[in-house]
């Protein structure tokens, strides 16, 4: 693909001599060439953009043209979503503008589909548009489920936006229910399931424009507010020693206290926030998605409250309309959640989103009028240009714990997450340097573990396995002897005439001369010198040939020896020594290396 700025004249190579006909390749490669200078002479640097997303032709089979035809077909040009919990409350809202905008194709991932499907129906659901699936949140076999049976519904469309939302709140418990695993549930529903499910999915988000994955947090998980650090319980994590533990039945706090049914629901939505962080700084790069979480208000009259005490659900929604003004009603909070879904503003990632409300919405009816806004996650009122990135408080931002909380979740959901690779730059040159330097790299490596002890991170001194010993003893016989006598001995006279010698001053200035190592510390493995050492001890003089007693050490060094000479350095698979064969003839004949 050529940017239309630049314009070439093509014309034929010409001049060649006539006993020498251009090769198809030749002419390729000039071609080639002419065509960057060309470019290069016209426009500078800038004449190179166009190479910027250059990407080799994929070859498409017939079962990928149909593969692909039938996703044009099901979903147009609309960007598809997963939403969880999206058969009442905040969930159901959302979808509704999400379907209203007409530019997505909505997927409710619920675990009452036959509740969902009446919801639709209510709702008038474009169900063209809107897709049902099922899903327990109660069950990681479930979530395991639903991410096969999506991949297999989506064929080739990437997945634009995950929202997790779905959520239960059970504050009046006296004691902890349990899920399917045997997890406390309001955390394995809240954030386990959810942490499991990502870790399934964004690998095949990394595919679409502009991928997303919001996670609704919660003003009671961020204790820098009166809604979060005000009101016992408080959302702390403390040192994740019920997550270390296993978190299996009968731990039912992440902390590995006591249980609190509100506490629980805190804790999931803390967790929430911090791993939305932690994710969006080991994938944003990697992946190109979004991370983030929100804050939509508090919806005091949702079914999330549904099991709280009958004289709550009546005044609770009161107390916030009328006296605290943070009270946000359903349908505001569900255009809330859909701006952070579609808005481009909201492209952000690793950000916290709230809104500014005014403030007891109803009690003044100028405050807006009158810049009356509060400042923080507010009520009602402000509008789709209220939106602001909120401050989250030192426990979600604490860095060494959302490490912790991302391995010990990893572990218990038995997450697999994908590996999160940068770009890496298409230099040809960087290429070049690293296929040359890479087997040296790797002896070197060898030798200064050989040399020195070394430790490992508990303590205990570093220990070569057979394969690395076999490497050491190749090194030297074949680059350190052969090569180092030849080709060796004339680079190192060279890169002493061209570098000269180490200047003193870079060899003083220690404050301390190296101590010698205790005679209780970890001896270290022998170095290659000692290996050479023994091996020459059981040299056979009239064979000249290294005698080996035990024949698998044998096999690692001709190995060593075979991908060194024969190899380039490339490892040979392990299932593949028996492909190697040594010819060896009389004492006086060379030794001769063949494949079989």
């Amino acid at each position: 693909t050529i940017h239309p700025s630049q314009k070439f004249i093509f014309f034929p190579l010409i001049g060649s001599p006539p006993h020498r006909p251009i090769s198809s390749k030749m002419m390729q490669r000039t071609s080639y060439i002419l065509l960057l200078a060309i470019a290069a002479a016209g426009g500078g640097a800038d004449a190179f953009k166009f190479m910027s997303n250059f990407a080799a032709p994929k070859i498409v089979t017939e079962d990928q043209k149909v593969k692909i035809a039938k996703t044009e077909e099901r979903f147009g040009d609309k960007k598809l979503v997963v939403i969880t919990g999206c058969s009442s409350g905040l969930g159901r809202e959302t979808v509704k503008n999400l379907l209203a905008s007409d530019k997505y194709h909505v997927i409710g991932a619920v675990r009452n589909v036959d509740k969902m499907e009446a919801v639709a129906e209510i709702d008038g659901f474009n169900m063209d548009n809107f897709h049902i699936m099922d899903l327990e949140l109660n069950s990681f076999a479930s979530v395991h489920k639903f991410c096969e049976d999506l991949k297999e519904y989506q064929l080739a469309k990437p997945l634009d936006r995950l929202i997790c939302n779905a959520g239960v709140y059970q504050p009046s418990l006296p004691t902890a229910k349990w899920s399917v695993d045997g997890h406390e549930q309001t955390m394995q529903i809240n954030f386990l399931s959810h942490f499991l499910m990502i870790s399934k999915l964004i690998d095949g988000m990394k595919e679409a424009p502009d991928p997303r994955v919001i996670m609704v947090g919660s003003v009671t998980g961020n204790d820098n507010t009166v809604g979060g650090g005000g009101v016992y319980p408080i959302a702390d994590l403390k040192q994740l020693k019920g997550f270390k533990a296993g978190f299996n039945n009968p731990v039912a706090m992440a902390d590995g206290y006591g249980f609190i049914g509100a506490k629980a629901y805190k804790d999931s939505k803390l967790s929430l926030m911090m791993m939305s962080n932690f994710l969006h700084s080991k994938f944003n790069k990697s992946h190109g998605i979004t991370f983030s979480s929100i804050y939509p208000g508090c919806i005091a009259e949702t079914p999330l409250f549904r099991e709280k005490r009958a004289w709550f659900r009546k005044y609770f929604p009161i107390f916030m309309k009328y006296i605290t003004g943070g009270y946000v009603g359903v349908d505001e909070a569900g255009q809330r959640l859909f701006q952070v879904a579609h808005d481009p503003r909201c492209s952000k990632s690793g950000v916290y989103w709230s809104w500014n409300g005014g403030p007891r919405e109803g009690r003044g009816a100028a405050a807006l009028e009158k810049s009356g806004q509060i400042s923080g996650g507010g009520g009602a009122g402000g509008g789709w240009d209220s939106i602001y990135v909120n401050d989250q408080s030192d426990k979600v931002n604490n860095l060494e714990l959302c490490v912790e909380l991302f391995q010990t979740a990893t572990q218990i959901t038995d997450a697999q997450w994908p590996e999160a690779k940068t770009f890496t730059s298409p230099c040809p040159t960087l290429k070049v340097i690293t296929a040359i330097s890479t087997n040296m790299i790797a002896r070197e490596e060898l030798k200064r573990m050989a040399d020195r002890p070394g430790f490992n991170e508990d303590g205990t001194a570093v220990k070569l396995t057979k394969r690395k010993k076999a490497a050491l003893v190749a090194d030297k016989v074949i680059v350190q002897g052969v090569l180092g006598n030849t080709v060796g001995r004339v680079g190192k006279i060279a890169g002493r005439l061209i570098l000269g010698r180490i200047p003193e001053t870079a060899k003083t200035g220690s404050f301390q001369e190296e101590k010698p190592l205790d005679d209780d510390a970890p001896v270290p493995t022998p170095g290659a010198s000692e290996m050479i050492m023994a091996i020459e001890a059981n040299t056979n003089e009239s064979t000249k040939f290294i005698d080996v007693v035990d024949e698998g050490d044998k096999s690692l060094l001709e190995g060593e020896i075979f991908d060194q000479v024969f190899a380039n350095g490339n490892k040979a698979d392990d299932d593949s020594s028996g492909e190697r064969e040594w010819k060896v003839g009389e004492t006086e004949k060379e030794k001769e290396l063949s494949t079989a």
